[in-house]
């Protein structure tokens, strides 16, 4: 029996991403990246373009983890930490597009070479508790629709 929430889903879902984000992105440059911000305290375009880079990588270590490693428990980091350690106001606008979209590539490449057993595969997140391979696909897909929200709000 196939379920709702699936790998196909999950794989369709992190596919769709680079056009949105490339649609949202059309005709703002660095500049603006920098400037504009989703309300008067949020996220430069920039910031949520660094934090979904450094997430990327993330997510897909921990992909790897659990392909890797009997019931690993995933690495976390405080945002507040990601944005210090690589200094988010002075990121290349295009050079962190294209690694995030290098890096969703490679991730996408990863999914992809899964056997369907694997996709239950679990491990556990200190702060949220147990996770398969297919909770964290999921997660990315809907990671990714919180801040291109932001994106958006941010261009208004």
């Amino acid at each position: 029996m196939k379920r709702l929430l699936n790998p196909d889903k999950a794989l369709r879902t992190l596919r769709k991403t680079p056009a949105l984000l490339n649609a949202l992105l059309r005709g703002i440059g660095p500049a603006e990246a920098g400037r504009l911000r989703d309300g008067a305290d949020g996220w430069s375009i920039l910031y949520v373009l660094c934090h979904m880079c450094d997430e990327e990588a993330i997510f897909t270590q921990r992909a790897s983890d659990l392909l890797n490693k009997p019931g690993p428990v995933f690495s976390y980091v405080l945002n507040e930490d990601l944005v210090a350690r690589h200094n988010y106001a002075a990121a290349d606008y295009a050079a962190v597009l294209a690694e995030f979209l290098a890096r969703r590539k490679a991730f996408i490449a990863l999914l992809e070479s899964v056997r369907e057993d694997q996709w239950l595969l679990e491990g556990t997140h200190p702060l949220q508790g147990p996770a398969t391979l297919l909770d964290v696909a999921l997660n990315v897909g809907l990671h990714d629709v919180d801040h291109m929200e932001q994106i958006a709000r941010a261009i208004g």
